[in-house]
C-alpha cells in the first residue's frame, strides 16, 4: 500500500484511499486528519510522512470507528506525535474495546474483536471541542452528529471541509443498502447544515471530494427516509428489533456477517428510536419480549 497526497487548495490536502484522509499544512505545523483502518495503514502514511520530509504535529481524529483510528497506534509510535479528537470519542480512541462492546451491549464475543470493530489503542493528548477554533491553530471543528457519538468535522481556512462520515457515496449506499446510524434525528440535522455550508471543498472519508454535495446531501437523506418507511411498514404487525432487521435483509436482498448484523442492529434501533419519537411507532412488552407495532 503506498499514499499519495493530493493538494486541494492553499494549504490543505488529502490522501486518497479506502478512507480519505485529510492533511494540513501549515509551515512547520502538519495535522493528519484520520489515520484508516489498521497498521498497514499506519506504516503507509508513515512512509508517505518521510518522504514528504514532514514532522507531524498532531493527528486530528474526526470520530472513533476503527477505520479512522486504525493507524493511529503506529504513526504515534514511530513519531511522538499527538493525538486529538472531540469528548466520548477521545475516550474509545484510548480505549478501543469500548467500540464492540457500545455495538453488542455487553462485552464482544471473539468474532466482534476484528480490526472493524476494535483498532488498537492510542493516546489521546488534548480533548478538543466539538465546535470553534481548536486554540493554537486556524483550523475549526464543527459538530457533525448522527453517524457517531460526538463526530466532528474540520475545516480550514481555505474553505476546505473535512466531513469525516456525515456523507456517503452513492455506490456506498448502492452496495450496504443502510447508512450506519446511532441518531437518526441528529443524521438528518447534520444533513441539513451541511447542505447550506458555503465551505469551497468538501472531503468525505467514503465519497469523492467535491465542491457541489446537494446532490449527495439529498441522496444520503433518501436512503435514511427509506429504511425508515421500510420499518414502519415492518411495523403493521408486531415485531422485534431482530425481526426487523431480517425484514429489512429480505427486502434489500442484503446477508450480513457478525460485524455487518451488530451495526446493522445498531442502525435499525436508532430509527426505532427517531420513529417512536415522531409518533410513528409504539411498542409493548409480552413474554419478556419488546414489540414495535405501527401506531393509530
Amino acid at each position: 500500500m503506498e499514499y499519495q497526497i493530493e493538494r486541494i487548495s492553499g494549504k490543505s490536502c488529502f490522501i486518497p484511499g479506502r478512507v480519505n484522509m485529510g492533511l494540513y499544512i501549515d509551515r512547520s505545523d502538519v495535522f493528519l486528519i484520520d489515520t484508516g483502518s489498521d497498521d498497514s495503514s499506519g506504516r503507509a502514511l508513515f512512509r508517505l510522512l518521510s518522504r514528504e520530509g514532514l514532522n507531524l504535529s498532531a493527528i486530528i481524529n474526526t470520530h472513533s470507528n476503527a477505520d479512522h483510528i486504525g493507524g493511529n497506534a503506529y504513526i504515534q509510535k514511530k513519531t511522538n506525535c499527538e493525538i486529538w479528537g472531540s469528548a466520548i470519542e477521545s475516550t474509545i480512541i484510548s480505549f478501543p474495546w469500548l467500540e464492540p462492546l457500545l455495538l453488542w451491549s455487553a462485552f464482544p464475543f471473539k468474532d466482534l474483536e476484528s480490526k472493524f470493530l476494535r483498532a488498537a489503542p492510542s493516546k489521546v493528548n488534548r480533548v478538543i471541542s466539538s465546535s470553534g477554533i481548536i486554540p493554537g491553530t486556524d483550523i475549526e471543528v464543527f459538530p457533525l452528529p448522527g453517524h457517531f457519538i460526538n463526530m466532528v468535522g474540520i475545516l480550514t481556512p481555505d474553505g476546505v471541509f473535512y466531513i469525516a462520515d456525515s456523507l456517503f457515496s452513492e455506490e456506498i449506499i448502492q452496495k450496504y443498502k443502510m447508512i450506519v446510524t446511532l441518531d437518526v434525528g441528529s443524521a438528518y440535522r447534520t444533513l441539513s447544515f451541511l447542505q447550506n455550508s458555503d465551505a469551497d471543498y468538501f472531503v468525505p472519508c467514503h465519497a469523492s471530494i467535491s465542491k457541489n454535495i446537494q446532490h449527495l446531501v439529498k441522496t444520503n437523506r433518501d436512503a435514511l427516509e427509506s429504511i425508515g418507511e421500510k420499518i414502519v411498514k415492518l411495523c403493521i404487525e408486531p415485531s422485534g428489533r431482530e425481526k426487523i432487521l431480517a425484514g429489512l435483509c429480505r427486502i434489500l436482498d442484503i446477508s450480513l456477517n457478525a460485524t455487518q448484523f451488530v451495526l446493522n442492529f445498531a442502525t435499525v434501533s436508532a430509527h426505532i428510536t427517531y420513529l417512536f419519537e415522531k409518533g410513528f411507532i409504539e411498542y409493548f412488552i409480552e413474554d419478556g419480549q419488546m414489540f414495535w407495532i405501527k401506531k393509530g
